[in-house]
């Protein structure tokens, strides 16, 4: 996707203050000068400096030097939806034991995208002569360059969720048949989008006119022939996704443009003759396509053995409300498989998650609940399970409720509003992840989906989650915020992909873990920014500076909108 540069005063006077706040703190605080600090690094306040190293550095590379400005209240920045606070990278947990090589492709992806802004192009340029295989000169390299900042929530606690999520393998073929019934849809033409930023702030909760241009709305001054009636009031004007998803209908005086259709409306639609959808590939597990569209991504193995790779090209516009699964019982959902054990139909109920207690299993982002594993299935089989599919390669939990759960068949899914549009991926070499929402291809183990809100997409975030009581997965180390998702909004909020296939998708069930965050700001950028100076001693944000939405503004992500 396209990126512009910061561009909101807002913003820019929020990093303002980060940047200048640790400049005037050292200068407040320091009782004897300090050294300088090396090129492009920050001085540490209150003392000398450390003695730099220079081991293992490569040539061009600037003396690494740990953390920035410290000072004992440390500075702060607030946004609307996050705090910000300075920090060292002696303050890392795991740091120093990360193995930087294995990130450092996830690291070059992300420059790819971010290289267009002018504070990052020197950072992704310098990137290119560190040597691959020196794990030394890569932390010096994100030490000397970085400034970093831990996140915190809102009311300033230290911790949050952190989840996983994976790429499903599902059994499909090209044409439909009686047993591969379910549409892997396409995006449909039908579906028009508007961006409600750009609408007066007057009128955004009443009626305007809009006309088609593509497959975009385009706002009107007034109504004219052709145009439509869009109802402001009937969508939700979400600050996170500023994209409406609209279908029109009628035509003169009845001109309408509403709401995109629910999953409900689409199941009860001829699909795909209605929407005009194009179709990917036919399925035969709704339930395993639900698992899928809660991934985002995920690939289809032919009858031939060729697999077909698909990824997220857009949704309908309503809020995600997932489906739990309550217990192995009797329904109509039943799953297909090989081998003996498969030839015996594994079946189970689902609830909604409105009287469900038990933590939800197929959603991405959400926590699940600990079940024993199966041994892990090769993607190599001809057919995994649709139990499989839906837990990452463990079985359904039996009952564990007294109460009887609801009875809910495949078809009640449609209670889960959203609904997910795939686009072929004809390109891909099969061991490079999907791509996320960066517009880069996802690392297994080092791409993480953030709230854009808070976390600005594509830039390093060290990532401390511990594992929890009985499970053996921990994740200390650096990572990108490369992707986003539904379920992930938050300050201290993440979701770690994990990777293809089964063992994957074990992994992605059982990281339901609590964790801490840390976002690496471009310390170029900082200093580009602190001309403002609107700071008081010591760092503090001048009362008159209003909290904006974003840390770093751009414009496809976060964005200040008035």
């Amino acid at each position: 996707m396209p990126y512009s540069a910061p561009s909101s005063p807002r913003s820019l006077r929020l990093l303002a203050v980060l940047a200048a706040g640790a400049l005037a703190a050292c200068a407040s605080q320091a009782p004897s000068p300090t050294p300088a600090a090396p090129a492009g690094g920050a001085a540490v306040a209150g003392g000398p400096a450390a003695p730099p190293s220079n081991a293992g550095v490569a040539p061009g590379v600037a003396t690494p030097k740990s953390g920035v400005a410290r000072v004992a209240a440390p500075s702060e920045v607030r946004t609307r939806n996050a705090v910000f606070k300075l920090a060292g990278f002696d303050e890392l947990p795991g740091w120093q034991q990360d193995d930087l090589r294995a990130g450092w492709g996830a690291f070059r992806n992300s420059c790819e995208a971010l290289r267009k802004r002018d504070e990052w192009r020197e950072i992704c340029d310098a990137s290119q002569r560190v040597p691959a295989a020196d794990t030394a000169a890569m932390r010096g390299f994100f030490e000397s360059r970085f400034s970093l900042l831990r996140i915190l929530n809102t009311d300033a606690s230290r911790e949050g969720d952190i989840t996983g999520y994976f790429e499903p393998l599902l059994d499909g073929q090209r044409q439909r048949s009686a047993v591969y019934d379910v549409p892997v849809l396409g995006v449909p033409r039908d579906l028009y989008t508007i961006d409600w930023s750009r609408v007066p702030k007057a009128q955004r909760r009443g009626v305007i006119a809009v006309r088609p241009d593509g497959n975009q709305l385009v706002v009107l001054p007034a109504p004219q022939a052709g145009s439509y009636a869009m109802d402001l009031r009937r969508f939700e004007l979400d600050d996170r996704d500023r994209r409406l998803r609209v279908r029109l209908t009628g035509s003169g005086a009845t001109a309408r443009a509403e709401p995109y259709y629910t999953r409900g409306e689409l199941e009860a639609l001829n699909l795909p003759q209605d929407i005009g959808a194009p179709v990917l590939a036919w399925v035969a597990d709704g339930l395993a396509l639900y698992a899928m569209q809660v991934q985002g991504s995920g690939r289809i193995r032919m009858p031939d053995g060729s697999v077909l790779r698909v990824q997220y090209a857009e949704q309908n516009g309503h809020p995600f409300k997932p489906l739990r699964v309550a217990a192995v019982k009797s329904t109509k959902v039943v799953t297909r498989g090989t081998g003996a054990a498969a030839e015996q139909p594994q079946e189970f109920v689902l609830e909604d998650e409105a009287v469900a207690d038990e933590a939800p299993v197929v959603t991405r982002g959400k926590a699940v609940p600990a079940v024993p594993a199966t041994p892990s299935r090769s993607p190599s089989r001809a057919s995994d399970s649709l139990v499989d599919q839906l837990l990452g390669g463990a079985k359904a939990p039996a009952a564990a409720s007294a109460k009887a759960p609801a009875r809910v068949t495949q078809g009640r899914l449609v209670s889960d509003p959203s609904y997910v549009f795939f686009k072929p991926v004809t390109d891909r070499p099969a061991a490079e992840g999907p791509q996320g929402a960066l517009g880069v291809p996802l690392t297994a183990g080092r791409s993480v989906a953030v709230d854009p809100r808070v976390t600005p997409l594509g830039y390093p975030v060290f990532l401390s989650a511990p594992a929890p009581s009985g499970s053996a997965i921990q994740v200390q180390r650096l990572v990108f915020a490369q992707d986003t998702g539904g379920a992930i909004r938050g300050a201290v909020r993440a979701d770690y992909f994990w990777g293809f296939g089964s063992e994957a998708g074990q992994n992605a069930r059982s990281t339901k873990h609590r964790g801490q965050m840390w976002v690496l700001l471009p310390t170029a950028e900082a200093k580009r920014l602190s001309s403002n100076r609107i700071v008081t001693r010591g760092g503090a944000v001048s009362s008159d500076v209003e909290a904006g939405q974003c840390l770093v503004a751009d414009g496809d992500f976060c964005s200040e909108v008035d």
